[in-house]
């Protein structure tokens, strides 16, 4: 009976494990500085730098050489992931080299990028013309479209909810 115990416990710690995320730059960290986009608005001193940085996807332009994504910043979590519950911040520039499919990194979708702080550069958000910080991509995450089911907002009591 001491063993079904142990092995149950052993088996619930396995699952707990494997369902913990991990970064897609996991193995970078060391090298990368922990500026966010509007940190970087005020320490151009940082051009140069290596950074993780991500969003939700505003717009995208392909270019002859390269695709800018444009986006509104979010707070990252523990596995790189733009937090979806967090007010957008300041807007920034994924400029990838090469071509980005504009129907997969579409307006809407969440990315984040590893790659270099490179410049600060005035762009317009309608009239308006606001300073954004670019970042040159070594990488780009692009993340699931999360699937809302019928039974997301489901309560049964007090507090259980499915």
């Amino acid at each position: 009976m001491k063993w079904i115990a142990r092995s149950t416990l052993i088996s619930f710690g396995l699952l707990l494990l494997s369902a913990c995320a991990t970064s897609p730059f996991q193995g970078v960290d060391n090298e990368v500085t922990a500026i966010g986009p509007a940190d970087a608005l005020n320490a151009p001193f940082r051009v140069g730098e290596q950074v993780i940085w991500g969003g939700q996807i505003v717009s995208v332009n392909n270019l002859e050489q390269f695709t800018e994504l444009e986006l509104v910043a979010l707070p990252l979590d523990g596995a790189d992931r733009p937090r979806r519950d967090r007010e957008a911040g300041v807007r920034f520039v994924i400029r990838h080299s090469g071509f980005l499919e504009p129907m997969s990194f579409s307006p809407g979708r969440y990315v984040t990028a590893l790659g270099v702080f490179e410049s600060i550069e005035p762009r317009t958000v309608g009239d308006f013309v606001a300073d954004q910080p670019v970042l040159l991509s070594e990488r780009i995450e692009l993340w699931p479209v999360v699937q809302r089911s019928a039974f997301d907002n489901v309560s049964i009591g007090v507090g259980v909810r499915l």
